[in-house]
């Protein structure tokens, strides 16, 4: 008997658990979404233009990149993402070295607009929403920039999770 009781305080226990998880992601995507109209949507701080072409952009309030838009994962190669970036930004150019494992190695041979005029908000946007954008491509997870350091940003290994990371301890 009392196993019995074992076993179903167990099965209970893994049941809330579950009930509980569902009720909060969908609590999660309600308040993911605020207001949306033909041409924008509000998630979180951020005002979504549905006519811009980026994948991600910045949200100032939070300090990380909000998705613009989905892509598939894997359509875009690295070197078409580093060619969109480009695309975004006349004052900032990326540059593909190379493509190891899961790390795609990029350099900013002239940074001087990103690390000395953009401010450290402007330069970590820049560098956010373009680590998330290229791990956008099949096995990429980092992105390590090679670039002369400045007084707004640095080069460096970034990934998605050290951004996420990085607000969870802003917000704690």
């Amino acid at each position: 008997m009392e196993k019995r009781h074992s076993i179903l305080s167990i099965v209970y226990v893994v049941l809330l658990m579950l009930a509980i998880s569902c009720n909060d992601m969908k609590k999660e995507q309600e308040a993911e979404t605020v207001l949306e109209t033909d041409t924008t949507t509000i998630v979180g701080e951020a005002l979504i233009d549905k006519n811009d072409p980026s994948i991600w952009i910045y949200d100032f309030e939070s300090d990380i990149p909000v998705r613009n838009r989905r892509v598939q994962k894997g359509v875009f190669t690295p070197n078409q993402w580093i060619d969109f970036l480009n695309s975004q930004n006349e004052k900032v150019h990326l540059e593909f070295l190379k493509h190891s494992r899961d790390t795609l190695f990029v350099s900013i041979p002239e940074s001087n607009f990103l690390t000395q005029q953009m401010g450290s908000t402007g330069a970590d946007g820049y560098l956010s929403v373009a680590t998330f954008t290229l791990t956008e491509s099949e096995n990429v997870n980092y992105v390590q920039f090679d670039f002369e350091e400045g007084d707004h940003a640095f080069p460096g290994t970034y990934s998605r999770q050290f951004y996420v990371d990085r607000n969870k301890e802003r917000f704690q």
